[in-house]
């Protein structure tokens, strides 16, 4: 299935039993004037932003803390709107990424390792 799969750097993410939610927000700045009048002025409309959140191996869960300490990142996403995958350069928010205890597959080669839940959001610039 085509629509859950997740590019950082042209490397397919690895959303072990994950997912991942689009969402656009508007960038804002709210100030006040000297009277005390507030003053919104909209920055950018539309931003995208996409909340991923699976389970990880150990390698995985390295591999989404370097993702987090670069600046940029290339992201390519299937996006429902355009039924095609879209790119863009983005950066990781947000990151969290505890221990989990409990089984995640029972496939060949997943017994007896250790698995951490990943979240974390991407921003675009």
């Amino acid at each position: 299935m085509k629509t859950i799969k997740l590019y950082f750097n042209d490397e397919e993410v690895a959303l072990l039993k994950g997912s991942y939610k689009l969402g656009y927000t508007d960038e804002e700045a709210l100030n006040k004037s000297e009277a005390g009048t507030v003053i919104r002025e909209m920055i950018r409309e539309g931003v995208l932003k996409i909340s991923v959140s699976t389970y990880a191996d150990d390698e995985w869960a390295q591999k989404f803390r370097a993702y987090k300490a670069l600046d940029s990142l290339t992201v390519k996403y299937y996006d429902p709107a355009e039924l095609d995958f879209v790119e863009f350069e983005g950066y990781i928010t947000n990151f969290a990424c505890d221990l989990y205890k409990g089984d995640v597959d029972d496939s060949e080669g997943y017994e007896n390792k250790t698995f951490w839940t990943v979240s974390f959001d991407i921003a675009s610039y």
